[in-house]
């Protein structure tokens, strides 16, 4: 899960994913299939490893000026507590992973993420659903969204408002190739110049790129 707690949904180190439990009561291998496996059975083809996508974070000099608080971490799991519905949006949008890190600077807090997808289209939809009026509603129920763009980084969003907690926060989001991209903040100052500065930023670096 991402870490917004105060942000969006959870400023924090995400938990663990999830380990799926098996049945202790599967039928065992008939004759037949134990006689048909052997040391030789070709093994199932491994999934191709994940892009790092380090770099396609905030950098300690860019927008925020967020110092970091941790290493980058990734994860597999749903990016944050979702609606009814949102878990196979998620799956059709192709969803692989979200990539993030936390930052702290002078009076500001934040979360640069990546979330990884098998394609763009898919990138471009769950951006679509995640900053839908029915999905922010269910994180912040009673929020008051101001939104804005960045004329300088193509398809760029974003939002500032307060928190479930009344804090002052922010997000932008906006898609390269197959990654959506994601800063929140949260200060008492600007956030609409901060969040601007790091979309452009970023999007510069990268020249608006995703990893194959």
């Amino acid at each position: 899960m991402r870490p917004f707690a105060t942000l969006v949904v959870a400023i924090a180190v995400a938990a663990g994913p999830l380990s799926g439990c098996g049945s202790d009561d599967a039928a065992p291998a008939s004759r037949d299939d134990r006689a048909s496996a052997s040391p030789t059975s070709a093994a199932p083809a491994a999934s191709p490893p994940s892009p790092n996508l380090d770099q396609y974070l905030l950098q300690v000099d860019e927008g925020p000026g967020l110092e970091p608080m941790s290493s980058p971490q990734t994860d597999s799991e749903e990016p944050f507590p979702l609606p009814e519905g949102g878990a196979e949006t998620l799956e059709r949008s192709g969803y692989i992973s979200t990539t993030y890190q936390t930052g702290q600077g002078d009076s500001i807090a934040g979360v640069s993420s990546v979330l990884l997808f098998e394609t763009e289209a898919g990138a471009r939809d769950w951006m679509t659903y995640e900053t839908s009026a029915a999905v922010l509603r269910h994180q912040i129920p009673d929020g008051k969204f101001k939104w804005f763009q960045i004329p300088d980084v193509p398809g760029a969003t974003g939002w500032t408002g307060p928190d479930l907690h009344g804090n002052a926060i922010g997000n932008v989001y906006w898609t390269q190739g197959r990654c959506m991209m994601l800063i929140s903040v949260e200060t008492g100052g600007p956030r609409v110049e901060p969040l601007s500065a790091g979309a452009k930023a970023i999007y510069e670096r990268t020249g608006g790129t995703c990893p194959d």
